[in-house]
């Protein structure tokens, strides 16, 4: 039995994602993030939601929800 690689890493961790995001996608990784996101939010996973928005917010430098903005 052939396993396949997972396009994600670990999905728990921010990090790890918010580089695989880069790798893949290079320039348009916060694009990519955003639509994960969006996906998220249409199937009504808040928490998933949440973690793409905050994966969105380090990509593109805006602060996170809980810095006082």
């Amino acid at each position: 039995m052939t396993m396949m690689k997972a396009i994600w890493p670990e999905p728990s961790d921010p990090e790890s994602m918010m580089e695989a995001a880069i790798d893949l996608f290079g320039d348009e990784a916060a694009t990519a993030v955003a639509h994960c996101g969006l996906e998220a939010w249409t199937d009504g996973r808040a928490d998933d939601f949440a973690f793409w928005v905050d994966i969105f917010r380090s990509l593109t430098g805006m602060p996170s929800a809980g810095a006082g903005n």
